[in-house]
This record gives C-alpha cells, sequence and structure tokens, in this order.
C-alpha cells in the first residue's frame, strides 16, 4: 500500500456534533465550479467564511492504490474483476433455480430539460427531465434522413426500389459525463497529480486528423450557425481516459444496497431520501454505518471485489412532477475515514448511484468522521469521495443510474445480489462515457411488508446462506475485517441502528 503525501494538519481533540450539509458559500461554489454561478445560500444555512477547505488536506494519509498495478497502469479497481470474480456473479444468479429476470439501468435520453439546468428557474424545481449537473444540458438529437419531403431519406438508386433508410444526428452536445454515466479515472484530480501520479497537463493532450470533418467550434452551436466550420484538432485526455474501461468491461457480482427504502423519509412508502439543499436535513447523508445498518435489514453480504450499487430514490424525483428536485440538494455518500479505508479494504472495483455524483457535492466533515488524530480536517469540502474513489483509488464511479425497477423487485423477493455487466462507449481519450448496465437478477417468492425494512421469508438456497453469514458477522458486510486492521470500522452502526457494534470487512 502507498499513502498520498500530502500537506500535515493541525489536530486538535474536542467534541462535535453530526454534520450539517451543502453549507451556505460551499453550494456557491460548487455552482462556480459547474461553470454556472454563484448563488446565494438557501435561509438557514450556515455561512462559511472561509469557504470549503482544501481536499488534499483531507486526504492526506489516505490510502491510494498507486502502483498496485504497475506505474503506467490507466485501468484502476477494475483490475480486481477476475474470473473468480465473474464466476461469482454468474453463482449469484444460478444459486435460486432458474428463474431470472432482466434489467437495465440507464435512465432515457428524452432531450427533455429541467428548467434548474437551462433557464433562471428557482431551486427546488418540480419540473421534470434528464437529469444532469449545473452547466451541462440534455442532448436532442433530430432526423437527418427520414421519409418525410423535408428531411428526405438516405437510398439506393430509385428505379432499382432499393432500401430507404432513416437517419439521425444529435442537434445538441451529447455530454458524455451527461445522462447515465461513468467517470474515466481521468476525470477528477487535485494537488497536482491525477490517478497513479499521471500529470494533469495530459488532459490537454492534442489528437490531430488527416481529413477536416465539419463541427462546430462553440459547444452551443447548431448546423447553420456561424459557429459552424473544420475540425482537424481536437484535446483529450492522454491518461486514464475511458478508453480503458470501455476495453476492460465490467462483469461481476453485484450488490443492491437500497439505502432509500431503509432509511427514507418521502416518496412512495417513504422510500426517498430527502433533498438537502440548506444544509439542515442530515438524513439526506449516506455513511457507511448507513451502508451496514442497509445491508443487514436486507439480509445481504458484500463480498471482496463487489460491484456496489447504493439507490437514494433521487432518479424517481426526476420523474414526478410533484417532487422538488435539486442538482446540488441531491442526497449521496457522504465522507468519512472509516468509509474509504473499507472500500480500500474490501477492493471494490465499481460503484454506482442513482444520482447526480454519487456522494453529496458538498458536505460538512465532522470530526467524529475522522480517525483519531485528524479531527483538526473537520469543515466543509466539494466533492472529496470523487478524490479519494477516482485520483486515489481508481475506482470507477457510475452515475444517475436508473435503480427504481431493480430495487423494487429485490424488495419483493429479498434477492439483493445479481450479475452485473456492462461497458462504457468506447470514446478514445474520453473523461466519461454513456453506459447502459444490464442485470440478471434471481427472484423468489417471498414477503417484506411495504417499508421493505422487515426480514423477509427465505427459500432454501444460496440466501439462507448468506443470511446465515450475516447473523455470524452482525452487519452482513462480511468478516475478517479485523485481520484486515481495519479497527476503524468497529462502533456502533450510528443513527439509525443502535447497538449494532460490528465491522464490516472481506469476507473469506
Amino acid at each position: 500500500m502507498t499513502n498520498n503525501t500530502h500537506a500535515g494538519c493541525d489536530c486538535t481533540d474536542s467534541d462535535s456534533s453530526r454534520r450539517g450539509f451543502v453549507r451556505g458559500c460551499g453550494a456557491a461554489f460548487a455552482l462556480s465550479i459547474a461553470g454556472t454561478g454563484a448563488v446565494g445560500s438557501a435561509a438557514g444555512a450556515r455561512q462559511d467564511s472561509e469557504g470549503p477547505r482544501p481536499i488534499v488536506d483531507l486526504l492526506a494519509d489516505m490510502p491510494d492504490n498507486w502502483g498496485r498495478w504497475g506505474i503506467d497502469d490507466e485501468l484502476g479497481a477494475i483490475n480486481y474483476i477476475g474470473s473468480a470474480e465473474m464466476v461469482a456473479g454468474m453463482e449469484a444468479v444460478t444459486n435460486y433455480g432458474d428463474k431470472v429476470h432482466r434489467y437495465t439501468l440507464q435512465d432515457p435520453v428524452t432531450g427533455e430539460a429541467i428548467d434548474a439546468l437551462v433557464s433562471d428557474a428557482t431551486n427546488p424545481t418540480t419540473d421534470t427531465g434528464d437529469p444532469m449537473f449545473p452547466g451541462r444540458f440534455p442532448a436532442r438529437r433530430t432526423n437527418s434522413a427520414d421519409a418525410s419531403d423535408e428531411t428526405g431519406s438516405l437510398t439506393t438508386a430509385p428505379d432499382e426500389r432499393g432500401m430507404e433508410f432513416a437517419d439521425d444526428v444529435f442537434a445538441t452536445p451529447l455530454y458524455l459525463q451527461g445522462a447515465t454515466h461513468v467517470d474515466a479515472l481521468g476525470h477528477a484530480w487535485y494537488d497536482g497529480q491525477m490517478y497513479n501520479g499521471f500529470d494533469p497537463a495530459t488532459t490537454h493532450t492534442a489528437r490531430e486528423f488527416d481529413e477536416d470533418v465539419t463541427g462546430t467550434r462553440n459547444i452551443n452551436a447548431l448546423p447553420g450557425d456561424p459557429e459552424l466550420g473544420t475540425v482537424n484538432t481536437t484535446h483529450g485526455l492522454g491518461r486514464a481516459d475511458v478508453s480503458n474501461a470501455a476495453d476492460a468491461g465490467v462483469v461481476g457480482r453485484g450488490v443492491l444496497l437500497d439505502v432509500g427504502r431503509h432509511m427514507g423519509t418521502e416518496g412512495p412508502n417513504d422510500s426517498w431520501l430527502p433533498l438537502d439543499p440548506t444544509g439542515s436535513n442530515e438524513d439526506a447523508a449516506v455513511t457507511l454505518a448507513d451502508l451496514q445498518a442497509t445491508a443487514e435489514t436486507q439480509g445481504t453480504e458484500i463480498r471482496e471485489h463487489d460491484i456496489v450499487l447504493v439507490r437514494t430514490g433521487a432518479i424517481e424525483r426526476t420523474k414526478d412532477p410533484d417532487a422538488e428536485w435539486h442538482p446540488l440538494g441531491e442526497p449521496g455518500l457522504t465522507y468519512t475515514d472509516d468509509l474509504i479505508e473499507w472500500v480500500y479494504g474490501m477492493e471494490i472495483p465499481y460503484m454506482g448511484a442513482d444520482n447526480l455524483a454519487v456522494e453529496q457535492v458538498t458536505h460538512t466533515v465532522s470530526e467524529e468522521d475522522l480517525s483519531n488524530g485528524r479531527e483538526g480536517l473537520a469543515g466543509t469540502y466539494v466533492l472529496p469521495i470523487h478524490g479519494a474513489f477516482l485520483r486515489d483509488l481508481g475506482l470507477t464511479i457510475n452515475e444517475v443510474m436508473d435503480l427504481s425497477e431493480l430495487a423494487e423487485q429485490c424488495a419483493a423477493d429479498g434477492i439483493y445480489e445479481f450479475l452485473f455487466a456492462a461497458a462504457p462507449l468506447h470514446v478514445e481519450m474520453g473523461t466519461g462515457a454513456p453506459i447502459n448496465p444490464v442485470v440478471i437478477k434471481a427472484t423468489e417468492e417471498g414477503s417484506m411488508d411495504d417499508g421493505g425494512t422487515e426480514t423477509q421469508t427465505e427459500t432454501e438456497g444460496s440466501m439462507e446462506t448468506d443470511t446465515e453469514a450475516t447473523a455470524a458477522t452482525g452487519d452482513g458486510l462480511g468478516a475478517a475485517a479485523t485481520a484486515l486492521g481495519l479497527a476503524g470500522l468497529a462502533g456502533g452502526v450510528g443513527r439509525r441502528a443502535t447497538g449494532n457494534d460490528s465491522t464490516g470487512g472481506p469476507s473469506e
């Protein structure tokens, strides 16, 4: 293991209350870096005169995977996935019999805009449409050929009665980081280094083409606009681009942690976590303790090298005209030292969620979220988990997943493990790419209450084995954490599972 060599910290010993999230100027800062400009803080949000703290301080001395697969590695934690992991994915289906369901997890690209993303609409909004991070807007396609007189058709010789075709193009930019997508490891960095120590200057690597192609010089230009011109040189990631994940593909045992169903307070059957645009609702925060409690409630064992999907209910908000939505106020994972240590120790290769960023965009890290001696690092940070996952651990993240149908079936039959298979669109030098993951999941007859929080009736088979393993470890997250030295994971599950003091770690 190698550790980041970052600036030190001035640590103090004092008590701290549970965190508050998306504080005033922290949210404004997040908007400004997204290219949308600053916004005023919401009523009741605490003003932090110093602004967000540097990520480099928070992630100092935390684990990383640099050099684990060689100094030139650009694939990262997907390297953990080999034959055994793919077989485990197949066994997650076949151990239950021969009744299976197929699910795709991509949110449709409709071109419908949420006004908050493309206008001066005030957040929160109840508009529906394609969810995207501020600064981007939904892609819209149109026909370039069809059966109309206006557009015409691609044809072979008419007198030969040849085939005729419809064809289409995107009339607005198709953001590789828009809609359901994966982030390339080179998408985000801090402190002058990318994943595996690569130089951020490589993000502006030029590629020259022998032939000119008509294109736009301005991303907002449409065909016929004066900005239309020729393109013979582009720039992109020279290191750690998305083509590495596209070449490898991701196939293995996936598990769903339906945190929204476990601790939600809004939406159908209270299965959504709330928005938190003002930093006043800690129930929007998903901690490691919440993941542990959710796994225990579901009777789900998380094993080393598993693909972990987290549902908050965020995607359903964008489809409900009666529900408020706020791009920077979505619920999500929140930083703790224990979370990063757990992900590192479990060697998680891939993680996805149904929100825009997997984590909350801006949140405050409290003293109790930090290990002994690091309490002085408490404060407000912007996207620190992106720094830990992408840049330090080489962990590929999948954002804006539609987990709604999969979650409904998991709650109905109590089976939360499955075969997960996905590969992003192969775009050379891309910072990310659209993706449509496919899940194959077994199903059995079972019973659950409306809230999905009671232990379901299990039939004979692998789920009974998983439940027994859960009882043995106490938290449904596998065993042998102590052997890995992850003592920092011990302690109470927290505000929603009082009394659970077990640890999480790799299964043997």
